[in-house]
């Protein structure tokens, strides 16, 4: 599940769960819109990663939106609040060349 929200801070936070969520960390990660991301373990294996944290500022918010629709299918309500990600989209055969 995914969640978006804006923190009592006035930052933008998207809380990514589980290993279906990988491909969103894998794309968003390295945007340079992030200022920290807050990783939840598990108690009892600090080895394993419950929930990742991106936090933002909230002037980047429709940006991050905007990817999460067009990469994902992934649309918030406007106040924020969860979704869940849908099959993963085969890909698309490349063009050949003659």
């Amino acid at each position: 599940m995914i969640t978006l929200f804006v923190s009592a801070a006035g930052e933008l936070c998207l809380t990514l769960r589980g290993a279906d969520e990988n491909r969103i960390l894998t794309t968003l990660r390295r945007l340079p819109y992030w200022q920290r991301a807050d990783i939840e373990r598990d108690p009892d294996d600090p080895e394993r990663c419950l929930a990742v944290t991106l936090i933002a500022d909230q002037s980047h918010e429709s940006l991050v939106r905007e990817i999460l629709q067009r990469s994902f299918g992934i649309r918030f309500p406007a106040g924020g609040g969860n979704s869940e990600i849908g099959p993963k989209q085969p890909a698309r055969p490349g063009r050949r060349g003659i």
